[in-house]
């Protein structure tokens, strides 16, 4: 049988995998079972693997992950010059029945007018392995915990959806690590052992600024350079935070409702809420003038004329 697995989550991917591979093989050892980098490895070779007999079995996986050759565009990897997809697509026509070719690529689209692809579409099975949509994130936190015989707090739920940030290969690695920690995971829990995106302690930092805790803000950053975080990042997402702001509150000028600002600019409503109450503490001028500041601050910085991190603690500082 022939199998194409894409999606944008190695987990998804994987999680499949595995479970067609229990499905096709009684047991899986080193004698059925190959797997390949697709990367790293020539086709020919692959192809050579896959028509050999499987000793001692009935049947046999070979699996290629990073299957480039599926996408659409993108850079070739240096290897594609030497690949020899004349041999592939022959044997695509005419696989070994006693071998299961799946090919993995971590994307969320193939190229359906590729010669491969279209031959398996004919002679094999194709999965998409959709992402865990953000409406569906915390039932599926909550019933991995429930599988790790560990209980979670709602509150706890919420932030670590917020903290993995879609990464479902980090979720488990984080949700092992709690489990290990307590077999109770609350809110304090997560604060306490996952760190924070970088985007969030943006976030974090601007919000503090707006508020005048500017020692809120600075300390922040200074946890943020102990994780050897740039100050040229943040200065980058921390425009965005003010630019997000000034268009929120641009839109509330005209007469919009919060909802309509949020789904206008492809935001949550709660970061528009914060935006709009933020008109309290700093008007739509300032915010222009301090993204002014923020570019000339990105210029110093970059043409060598101040210390990057100096430079945006006197930013924080003055601010």
């Amino acid at each position: 049988m022939l199998y194409i697995l894409f999606g944008n989550q190695s987990l998804m991917i994987n999680n499949r995998l595995t479970k067609l591979v229990k499905e096709r093989l009684e047991t899986v050892d080193a004698f059925n079972y190959v797997r390949f980098d697709g990367r790293e490895t020539l086709i020919q070779d692959i192809i050579y693997e896959c028509t050999l007999i499987p000793l001692g079995y009935e049947r046999k996986a070979v699996v290629v992950d990073n299957a480039y050759f599926l996408t659409k565009g993108g850079d070739k990897e240096k290897l594609d010059k030497e690949q020899d997809y004349k041999c592939l697509i022959a044997y695509l026509k005419t696989p070994n029945e006693q071998s299961d070719l799946f090919l993995c690529v971590e994307n969320p689209t193939i190229d359906d007018k590729s010669e491969i692809v279209k031959i398996i579409k004919q002679n094999g099975t194709i999965f998409e392995l959709a992402d865990i949509s953000k409406d569906n994130w915390p039932e599926y936190v909550r019933r991995y915990f429930e599988k790790l015989e560990t209980k979670i707090d709602a509150d706890a739920v919420t932030e670590l959806v917020i903290r993995v940030q879609g990464d479902a290969n980090t979720f488990v690695s984080e949700a092992n690590k709690l489990a290990l920690y307590t077999n109770h995971v609350r809110l304090e829990d997560v604060l306490l052992f996952i760190e924070r995106p970088l985007e969030e302690n943006a976030f974090a930092i601007s919000n503090a600024l707006i508020k005048g805790k500017n020692d809120v803000a600075l300390s922040i950053f200074r946890d943020l350079l102990v994780q050897n975080e740039e100050p040229v990042r943040l200065i980058s997402l921390l425009s965005n935070q003010f630019r997000l702001m000034s268009e929120a509150l641009y839109l509330y000028s005209l007469g919009l409702s919060n909802n309509s600002i949020a789904t206008q600019l492809g935001v949550n409503e709660y970061r528009v809420k914060l935006a709009v109450d933020a008109r309290r503490s700093i008007s739509y001028e300032k915010l222009l003038l301090y993204l002014d500041k923020l570019y000339k601050l990105d210029y110093n910085i970059k043409s060598g004329q101040m210390d990057r991190f100096y430079a945006f603690e006197m930013f924080i500082a003055d601010f």
